[in-house]
């Protein structure tokens, strides 16, 4: 398995993440382009210690990758974004 440290480069706050993070239960991250979603699920767990219900990625024009995480109903993603300084 591939460093969680090369495989998710930094979060993503925008507006369109803030409401993804209260309404859904979603993470956006901006991720390696090499990486997979299954390392992305394997990196997230491990990184913040939860448990990643499903992930999606999405190719930007800027050609970056982006993943949204989401989280089993048991974690909250509040929580995690306030670790991460989102809010």
């Amino acid at each position: 398995m591939k460093d969680p440290h090369e495989v998710i480069i930094h979060p993503k706050v925008t507006e369109k993440a803030v409401r993804l993070i209260e309404e859904e239960n979603k993470l956006i991250f901006l991720v390696s382009v090499e990486a997979n979603k299954r390392e992305i699920k394997e990196a997230v767990e491990m990184l913040f210690d939860v448990e990643v219900e499903k992930v999606n990625t999405q190719i930007t024009p800027r050609a970056e990758k982006r993943a949204f995480v989401k989280l089993s109903p048991e974690y909250n993603a509040d929580e995690i974004a306030a670790r991460l300084g989102v809010f």
